[in-house]
């Protein structure tokens, strides 16, 4: 059993690699877009919309996933599978 949960730590240490190495590539994107545009200006409003468009979900997506992990790892830290309930639940009198 410990060879799987090591396992399920060093796919989710994976991910959360991925997913902040994306989070900075959107960051350093949308900064690069920025001082792009200010320098030289939008010389094609389509391409720059789509371009901006598409770094700010990837941005998002990549800070969703991040918090998703975040959230499931500290799930998973403050309960245990294999505890034992200390009270029964009683069905109600009716």
């Amino acid at each position: 059993m410990p060879v799987k949960h090591k396992n399920v730590k060093s796919e989710r240490n994976q991910i959360y690699f991925d997913c902040i190495c994306g989070s900075v590539s959107s960051v350093v994107a949308l900064f690069s877009i920025t001082f792009v545009t200010i320098q030289k200006g939008i010389l094609t409003p389509t391409y720059f919309i789509i371009g901006v468009s598409f770094w700010i979900g990837y941005l998002a997506v990549s800070i969703f996933m991040i918090g998703l992990g975040i959230y499931t790892y500290y799930r998973e830290k403050n309960s245990d599978p294999e505890a034992i309930p200390k009270k029964k639940l009683k069905a109600p009198i009716v």
